[in-house]
């Protein structure tokens, strides 16, 4: 039988949610970045990584860099999670967020998905607040507001949760085909 390894970067959540939700549907293991070692990473068949997705930036990017050596052999699949997921962004765009963000340990073709997270106000950080409000303002003045952009202002100061278990069936698929 298959070993996978779910590795994932969560910073409220949603993240890791889905990073339980792939683990338990490909009867793997979900730890976090932190938490993971070079180990466990040499001892899965299958490697899937999953970070959230903050303007360009991704959780635990730096952890998933550091284990690049060990990533090179391995049968990969990715996977962000944001506000909007691929419904305002194109999946190619989101993949060169990957690449961008993990460099060498980051497999050009592997499986992806892109799914949406949320966001609750109560749980932001300081720093993610203040950036919220910079967010807002741009959104409000935006003359073709998406979907996307239309309910982040609605949630603003409040919370929205679009985490959706069958929107990772096609990413599951991939991964159970490596």
């Amino acid at each position: 039988m298959t070993s996978t390894l779910v590795i994932y970067g969560s910073n409220y959540g949603y993240t890791r949610t889905y990073a339980e939700w792939i683990a338990e549907d490909t009867h793997g293991r979900a730890v976090a970045a932190d938490q993971v070692g070079a180990a466990e990473v040499d001892a899965a068949d299958v490697v899937v990584i999953g970070a959230s997705d903050y303007a360009g930036k991704l959780t635990a990017a730096d952890r998933i860099r550091d284990l690049a050596a060990n990533l090179r052999e391995k049968k990969v699949a990715y996977f962000t999670v944001s506000f909007s997921g691929d419904v305002s962004q194109p999946s190619e765009k989101l993949d060169g967020v990957l690449a961008k963000n993990l460099g060498e340990a980051y497999h050009d073709g592997a499986p992806t998905g892109h799914f949406r997270g949320g966001m609750d106000y109560s749980q932001l950080s300081r720093a993610h607040k203040t950036a919220m409000m910079g967010v807002r303002t741009f959104l409000k003045s935006k003359p073709n507001k998406s979907e996307t952009d239309l309910q982040m202002i609605e949630c603003y100061g409040g919370s929205a949760d679009y985490r959706d278990r069958a929107s990772i069936a096609p990413l599951v698929s991939a991964i159970k085909a490596l």
